[in-house]
């Protein structure tokens, strides 16, 4: 599916020649002559990125940027800001926005500051990728829960081997491995086996456990655990981040992502 741009600006001229150029490379393009229009359009369509004018009438581009900013659905949609204006950029600047291009439009710098948008946002989802291998299903849903609220992107599995073949696919920015996974292969072998890939090498190995106090209710069971947890980290993990809470999962987002 081609990426979809919204050009936003009273200007028949530059949303001609914007819309000429995006569409020739492939982009699916919306236009709309001034900032009212431009919100009815981000509220009915998928919108991936939005060329927006600052002055236009009936709305200008500081109010739907504001609006874009209220409204979760729409506040991560990334924007290029039309201006010469240098007092203008500076404020769009202190308001969080980093894509800019001057006035007149010149057809091929709004292509290459398009396809840099699209190229950073890439990136910045990589970066942003986990997965987790569980023993418990709940639990497994209920770290995903926890991860997606800080913003992260999450793939949560109990098959060892679907987790291999996705670390493969997705290098993530990190992955949480129970120590006690339980099937054909181990927490241990599964993470020597990612320590084998040389396009995982700055991924993180973060192992946990879902036991809480309650659920070892003997000598064996501790000494299980701590076994476990030992053998995971001589195979290479990066670090034992200890039972699962919501806490944990936060210190962890702090020291890997953040």
């Amino acid at each position: 599916m081609p990426k979809r741009i919204l050009i936003a600006d009273d200007e028949p001229t530059v949303v001609a020649l914007a819309r000429q150029k995006l569409e020739e490379h492939g982009f699916s393009v919306e236009t709309a002559k001034n900032g009212r229009e431009a919100w009815e359009i981000i509220q009915s369509v998928r919108i991936d990125l939005i060329v927006l004018d600052v002055i236009m009438p009936i709305m200008d581009g500081v109010d739907v940027y504001k609006e874009l900013k209220k409204d979760p659905k729409t506040a991560q949609i990334p924007i290029i800001i039309i201006t010469d204006n240098r007092i203008f950029r500076e404020s769009f600047k202190t308001l969080g926005v980093e894509h800019f291009l001057p006035k007149p439009l010149d057809g091929e710098k709004l292509l290459h500051k398009v396809d840099y948008v699209f190229t950073c946002q890439e990136l910045d989802r990589k970066n942003k990728q986990t997965l987790i291998l569980g023993v418990n299903p709940d639990e497994n849903e209920q770290m995903g829960q926890v991860l997606q609220s800080q913003g992260l992107i999450v793939g949560k599995t109990q098959d060892p081997i679907e987790f291999l073949s996705n670390s493969l696919i997705l290098t993530p920015r990190a992955v949480l491995i129970d120590v006690l996974v339980k099937g054909q292969i181990s927490a241990e072998e599964i993470i020597r086996a990612l320590s084998c890939f040389g396009r995982l090498r700055d991924t993180k190995i973060l192992v946990f456990t879902d036991f809480s106090p309650d659920d070892i209710d003997s000598i064996d069971g501790i000494e299980q655990l701590r076994e476990a947890k030992n053998r995971c980290m001589e195979a290479g993990a990066t670090k034992y981040i200890g039972r699962f809470t919501p806490a944990t999962l936060w210190d962890m987002v702090q020291e890997f992502f953040v």
